[in-house]
This record gives structure tokens, sequence and C-alpha cells, in this order.
């Protein structure tokens, strides 16, 4: 009897120590597949009144230095569950007048592409959006610059579309999504190979009203009557990705070299109603690749 006692409190014991390190296991895989809580995020007990946001100040940056913390985010996780890859902060690349983002062939978890993705602090609204930039070149790449909110964040999806689809770089996709509804690709032919060369693009969003510029050249406008406008603040973002199967269609196939690397080399936000410094203040296109 005294034998059996000792083997049933064993096993007691050795239960108890197995569902503590699965407890552990469980919280270290949460840990790894949730996005860190962004500081411009409301918490729960904000999300349920919904204050209003302060907004972002217009601003102009010209890449080159270090990452500033205090002004951007460098995403470095993966959502479950979803088409985009595995967000890898050490694929964003700091140079001496731009930054780069790369996309890899590098598994994490069950995710087979790695991708970057960089984005200004705060929520910005309407005004006008300009990026001086280069697209990543190959089949399967998409290079963006865009607003964007979801419901994570307290909002319905609203966002608004810059990006260059590796299957072709010679259009631009424009699209945008008010309250998780997307109007659908607009592509807007560009006449040069936006991988080959560096462009500055814009947009203007208005309340009732989004027009898309490439360099100086208005190229689409989205009116309220096609479909309702987003109105929800978003931040203002840019990515490099490679998505999964159901993406090949929209992207192309993912043939792209690994590490290729799209070129950031300006960004500036222009609120409604201000007058401030903009990328296109100095920018004059370039021809050739750089």
């Amino acid at each position: 009897m005294a034998r059996s006692g000792t083997v049933r409190t064993f096993d007691v014991w050795r239960i108890g120590a197995f569902a503590v390190i699965a407890t552990l296991v469980l919280a270290g895989l949460a840990a790894l597949v949730t996005p860190p809580r962004d500081a411009d995020a409301p918490t729960a007990d904000a999300l349920q009144d919904k204050p209003q946001r302060t907004l972002a100040s217009s601003f102009e940056h010209h890449f080159g230095g270090p990452h500033d913390e205090a002004k951007w985010y460098k995403s470095d996780f993966y959502y479950p569950n979803s088409d985009h890859p595995a967000w890898k902060a050490d694929l964003i690349h700091f140079e001496k007048d731009r930054i780069e983002l790369e996309v890899r062939r590098q598994r994490t978890a069950y995710k087979k592409i790695a991708g970057a993705e960089y984005h200004r602090r705060g929520f910005h609204h309407f005004g006008r959006y300009e990026v001086v930039m280069q697209a990543a070149p190959g089949s399967g790449t998409v290079s963006a610059m865009f607003t964007h909110t979801h419901q994570q964040f307290g909002d319905p999806h609203d966002e608004i579309d810059i990006e260059f689809l590796g299957k072709d770089l010679t259009q631009l996709h424009a699209n945008y999504f008010t309250n998780g509804r997307q109007h659908g690709g607009i592509y807007i032919p560009l006449g040069f190979d936006a991988s080959k060369e560096v462009h500055l693009y814009a947009f203007e969003w208005e309340p009732d009203e989004i027009r898309w510029y490439v360099d100086d050249r208005l190229a689409h406008t989205a009116r309220a009557s096609d479909m309702p406008i987003p109105q929800a603040p978003g931040r203002l973002m840019l990515h490099l990705w490679s998505g999964g199967r159901d993406q090949v269609g929209w992207h192309g196939k993912p043939t792209f070299k690994d590490g290729a690397r799209a070129k950031y080399f300006c960004l500036s936000y222009q609120a409604a109603g201000d007058d401030t410094a903009q990328c296109s203040d100095t920018f004059s296109a370039k021809r050739s690749s750089h």
C-alpha cells in the first residue's frame, strides 16, 4: 500500500509539472504571434468611449541616418491566419540617403516569407501624402505606401493605397477601403518601370474625394459618388511583402530574387489647410536605378 501511495504521489507531481510547462509554452507562442501593442493604439477602456484622437502634425522626412523610435515603428511580428508574411525588423535597412525594405524566403513558424513594414507613429487624416520611392523588382512583390486603420484600433477598416505589384511594374495600383468594403483595383499606367526609376507618388485625401498623382500628373480621382470615401484617421505605413496562394493572381507568382528591396527616399504629410514643406519641394525624377 505504501508503494502504491508513493506512485500516485509521483504521478500527481508529474501531471502538475507537465501542466506548468504546457502553460509556459503556450504563453511563449502567444507572445510570438501577437503583435506588440503600438503605443499609439487605444486601450480597451478607451475603445468603449471612443474619444477623439489627437491627430499627427504635418511633416516632411528625408530618410537617411538611424531609426528614431520616438517617431517611427518597426514591425516585428506576424498575424496568424493571414496571407501577409512575418514582419521582420532586421529586414529594414537604414542607408545614407534612404531606407530599404527587404523581402526574403525565410521561415518564421509556418510563415514561409518574411517582409518589412515601417510606419510613422500617430494617426493622420485629410491632407496630401507624398512618397519618393523605387519599387522592388520581381514577380510576387508588393511595394507600398498607404494609410490604414482597423478593428484593432477600435475603427472600421479604412485604407488608402499606393501599391506596385511585381507582376507588372509599369502600373500603379491604387485602391481604398471604407468600413471594410474594398473599392477594387484601379490600375494606372506609368510609362516606365517603377522598379528601375525613382519617382514621386502622392494622393490627396478629402472627405468626399481622393486624387492620386504620379510626379506632378493627376492620374486618377475617386469620388464619394463612386463609393464612400474613408473617414477614419489612419497610420501612415510603408511595407514590402509577398503573400500566400490567394494573392498570386493579384501580385504574380513569387519568383522574385531573395533579398529584393524597395527603396524609400522621402515621405511627407501635409494636413488639410497647412502650407508646410513636402517631398515635392525638392524632388526631381531620377531616370535610372539608384
